[in-house]
């Protein structure tokens, strides 16, 4: 050449990178540095380019450069005198980086910049493909040839590129490689490789095949292993990217859905269970295991019956029926008419429920149920009159449509659940058996229900007694009617009517105790009570002890009653017993508790009743007093017109026992006293000053008392009896 050579390099900044710089220009043309930076880079990563990478050229007089290269390929460029950058080329090969001016190049890089590889096609080289199809698919140990470029870069032995296949483990899995050239490569299949694109790796980057090699496909599990036609299969496995075909024992089915390791289909029409294959462009694996046949229902004929009716059961994979329930009831017999058709008989107790239908494969229940026909078991109540709103229990209440009454009345009604309805009793309706509807038929028989008249009806009034003027509820049915109340006879001036069941009136003047009559268009009723007409209660009490004279230290039962003389009833009553002088032993009352408090007992009765009575006995220990005097007062929160009866007092005098002693003959003694208690006690002594002592031998008891006979002594003895 006879253009001058200019070395402009002052300062080199990639020393690692650059040799000697060339320029053939005349010019003031001159590069200083050369180096990739976008993606950023450093050291030998500075030559290393993919296609759209940035690389920077650095010098003076750049503004004269007219074409950029890489290789043998022209990339774009943009700059300034002192700064190119250039895009690198998608045809980018392996080899130094060269400008050009007007006169062609005056600079070329000492280095060559190493790109990624790039892939133009690919086939099976061993053994020799029979077609297109055949040579993008084989097995483990095969030859794959791939042709491209940037296989290698002669000028760098460790510059080499490497094939991986998809692995059946995830990932990918290193090829051994054959023959590695520039522009070609062969390496043989992986043992553990599966179906997928290859991958070309360089230090530069990496390439993809723009389309997969394909292996043996594989299927490892099937699920589910039982379907019915119309469910979705899915094969899983390995190898199975691009399956066009899966095959249900010969009918072809086109998936809908596939991944490197899944392929989805559709069962379609069957009669039997069938062995499924699966086609990709690697082959066509065939499964051990058949898919088993489930039955399906599609239909049912008719919606519904009574028992021993005829259902037919429409569908397919039906061959084989061993079992048909309606709900859980299984039918009277079935018959199995073919692949798509069975027919049962409707079993006692049908439910509302889908029908299941079993095969040797499997089981299939209906989409819709069964109407069973419904029947009555329980009205409540079993009578009311028309209007009133009753409970029908029993079953197969879903979707039922009518319910009508004796005399064919149709009712208002609402499903409260399966096994519930609430129905108003119709205008019209007679007493009988209620028949419900629903799409498998009609009731029968069942409960009877009652309608009742309307006859009017008094439970009771609230309050149940009172003064003239006071206001009463009269509380009954069938009241709407009322025509006029009396009280005992008494007609009352003016009532309010509320309802069916409840009267609002007052106590009329001149009232008196008795039945309250209620008047109606369809009958009269009195109440089942007297009502009370007053504003108090009259409590008497009386008493009386037993015995009037006893012992001292012996017992005495005090019994007292409580009566009310009315004419209302007594509420909260109280009795007060003070017994003095005496130790309480045993109480008792017909009504009520009591409590006791020393010698005063206190009972406490509740209401009682106009003319009723209640008794209290009080049993004790008279003490050493000459007189006990026991009071009984009665107390009510009901006011009392006469408060002196309602107090009693009841006194008794004890006496002290004889102690009778006869000397018998030979110097024994006899004594004889009367029956006086355990608290008395004979004492001896030989003389009046004591000491006494207690007579410890045992007495014997006579109609008249104890008697005791003591063996004579040699002296003199007094007795006498005490009480401790």
């Amino acid at each position: 050449m006879n253009r001058q050579q200019s070395r402009a390099a002052r300062g080199w900044w990639l020393p690692i990178l650059l040799g000697a710089l060339f320029a053939f220009s005349a010019t003031a043309q001159s590069v200083s540095g050369v180096g990739r930076i976008n993606p950023p880079a450093s050291g030998v990563n500075l030559k290393r380019v993919r296609p759209g990478d940035w690389v920077a050229i650095d010098g003076s007089g750049l503004t004269a450069v007219r074409q950029v290269r890489f290789g043998l390929a022209t990339a774009t460029f943009t700059g300034n005198a002192n700064r190119l950058v250039a895009v690198v080329p998608p045809g980018a090969t392996i080899g130094p980086l060269s400008l050009s001016d007007s006169f062609g190049d005056f600079f070329s890089t000492s280095f060559n910049f190493q790109v990624s590889p790039r892939i133009t096609s690919f086939q099976r080289s061993f053994p020799v493909p029979t077609s297109p199809a055949d040579a993008i698919r084989g097995v483990p140990g095969n030859s794959v040839r791939i042709n491209g470029d940037n296989f290698v870069d002669p000028s760098d032995p460790g510059f080499t590129s490497v094939v991986y296949f998809p692995s059946s483990a995830g990932g990918y899995v290193l090829a051994t490689s054959e023959l590695v050239a520039t522009a070609t490569m062969q390496v043989k299949v992986p043992a553990t490789a599966v179906s997928g694109p290859l991958v070309v790796v360089n230090p530069a980057g990496d390439a993809t095949t723009a389309g997969a090699f394909y292996l043996q496909p594989i299927v490892q599990s099937m699920q589910p292993a039982r379907a019915k036609i119309g469910d979705t299969v899915t094969l899983r496995g390995t190898s199975l990217l691009g399956a066009t075909v899966v095959s249900f024992g010969g009918i072809e089915v086109v998936p809908s859905e596939v991944t490197p390791t899944n392929v989805t289909a559709v069962v379609p029409t069957l009669t039997q269970s069938v062995t499924l294959s699966v086609t990709t462009p690697g082959g066509t694996f065939l499964m051990p295991t058949a898919l088993i046949l489930l039955p399906r229902i599609t239909g049912f004929t008719p919606v519904g019956g009574a028992a021993g009716s005829v259902v037919t059961l429409n569908g397919d994979g039906l061959n084989g029926t061993t079992g048909v329930w309606f709900g859980n009831v299984a039918a009277t017999r079935l018959t199995n008419v073919s692949p798509t058709r069975v027919t049962a008989v409707v079993p006692v107790g049908a439910p509302v429920a889908p029908i299941t239908l079993t095969t040797a494969n499997g089981t299939n229940t209906t989409a819709t149920p069964f109407f069973g026909v419904p029947s009555v078991t329980e009205i409540a109540p079993a009578q009311a009159r028309p209007g009133a709103t009753i409970t029908i229990t029993g079953l197969n209440y879903s979707n039922v449509s009518r319910v009508r009454f004796a005399g064919g009345a149709d009712a208002l009604f609402t499903v409260e659940s399966p096994t519930t309805i609430s129905a108003t009793v119709p205008s019209g309706a007679v007493s009988g058996p209620i028949l419900v509807t629903n799409p498998g038929g009609e009731s029968t028989g069942g409960r009877t229900f009652t309608v009742q008249s309307v006859s009017p009806v008094v439970l009771g009034t609230v309050p149940s007694s009172g003064a003239p003027g006071t206001a009463v509820r009269i509380v009954g049915d069938n009241l709407s009617g009322t025509t006029g109340v009396r009280f005992n006879g008494v007609p009352v001036p003016n009532f309010t009517v509320l309802g069916e069941t409840n009267i609002l009136t007052v106590v009329p003047v001149g009232a008196t105790s008795g039945r309250v009559l209620v008047l109606t268009a369809n009958g009269s009723v009195q109440s089942p009570a007297n009502f009370l007409v007053g504003v108090d209660a009259d409590l008497r009490v009386t008493g009386q002890v037993q015995p009037l004279e006893p012992f001292v230290g012996g017992e005495a039962e005090y019994s007292f009653v409580v009566r009310n003389l009315g004419p209302l009833n007594a509420a909260n009553v109280g009795l007060t017993v003070s017994l003095p002088g005496t130790t309480v032993l045993e109480t008792t009352t017909s009504q009520g508790v009591f409590d006791l408090f020393g010698t005063t007992v206190g009972f406490t009765m509740g209401s009682v009743p106009v003319n009723a009575s209640v008794l209290v006995s009080v049993r004790v220990r008279l003490g050493g007093g000459s007189i006990v005097e026991a009071v009984g007062r009665a107390e009510s929160e009901t006011l009392d017109p006469d408060a002196l009866n309602n107090e009693v007092r009841l006194t008794v005098r004890p006496v002290r026992p004889e102690l009778d002693v006869v000397l018998l003959a030979g110097g024994s003694v006899e004594l004889r006293w009367p029956e006086v208690g355990t608290t008395w006690k004979l004492e001896q002594a030989e003389g009046v000053a004591g000491p006494w002592s207690n007579v410890t031998a045992t007495p014997e008891s006579t109609p008249t008392g104890q008697r005791l006979v003591l063996p004579a002594t040699g002296g003199s003895r007094l007795f006498r009896l005490r009480v401790p």
